[in-house]
Order: structure tokens, then sequence, then C-alpha cells
């Protein structure tokens, strides 16, 4: 198995934060988390990346050379979080009760990449990232009550 094409991030930068989990420098079948564990939180990560930028109305997967740079290494963040996690280490580990909150892991990192996400996606924008629909996209205004009587604004400009 190998990363997802819409994946953010290689098995290669998550090694190269977390040696003491691999085997002489590489995850493999044996370490711990194993080599398909590490490109399964590759993926899912960056699916959760791709579900939140896709919301705020960019083309996944980001393609433009330095908002994808900035995504891989928020992918790789994240999933090496997962790798320390899986050896009861780190942010996420069990029991800790600081960064979770009464959490779950995977709720915890939601919010983390929602918050990286909404607080950047004007810049991936400005960078050249792919936005089809604007902030305001969905927004709707009802013009008539459920009997088919105009409704008057509460507001109007002068």
């Amino acid at each position: 198995m190998a990363v997802g094409a819409n994946s953010y991030g290689t098995v290669a930068e998550v090694e190269a934060l977390t040696k003491r989990y691999t085997v002489e420098g590489v995850y493999t079948t044996t370490s711990l988390p194993t080599i398909l564990n590490v490109e399964a939180f590759l993926d899912r990560v960056s699916s959760i990346l791709n579900v939140l930028l896709a919301e705020a109305g960019f083309t996944i997967p980001v393609s433009q050379a330095d908002a994808k740079l900035a995504l891989d290494d928020y992918a790789v963040d994240l999933a090496s979080v997962l790798c320390h996690a899986a050896n009861g280490a780190g942010p996420l580990a069990p029991g800790n009760a600081k960064e979770l909150r009464g959490r779950l892991p995977r709720e915890a990192l939601l919010d983390a990449a929602a918050a990286f996400v909404s607080g950047h996606a004007d810049g991936l924008q400005a960078l050249g990232a792919a936005r089809t629909k604007s902030a305001t996209y969905g927004l709707q205004v009802r013009e008539e009550d459920d009997d088919g009587v105009a409704l008057t604004p509460f507001f109007e400009r002068d």
C-alpha cells in the first residue's frame, strides 16, 4: 500500500520526526506503528484536511506548490502525533487529559485541523490554491414566509 493520491506528506517525512519508533530509520511491517499504520495516518489526516478544505471552497487536492507544502507539513505533524500516540506518548496518548480535555483523540485532531484550515484559508487562496466557492457560498435569503407572503427585511440601506 502507499499513501493516497489526495494525501499530503510522505512516510519518509514522518520517519524523520519519529525515528525512535522505526527499525533503523524506516517504518516496517514489524515496527510500532507499522508502515501500513503510518500510511493510513497520513491518508486519514489528509482526508480530514480535504473535507475542511472542500467546505472552505478549495479544489481538492490542493496542488499549488507553496500551499501544498504547508499542507504536507501539517499532515506530517498530525501523523507524527498519531505515531507517538500509538506508542503511548505525545499529546494524544491515553490519559493525557490536558490536551484531550474530555474529547476523543480524533475530535482533538479535527479541532486542530479545522483551526488550521479556517485560520489559513485566505493565505492558501492568496498563494494561488484553487478556490471555486466564495466565503458566502451556501448562504441564502428567504424572501417569502411559509404562506407565500413577502417578508420585509429587518435591515435596509438608505
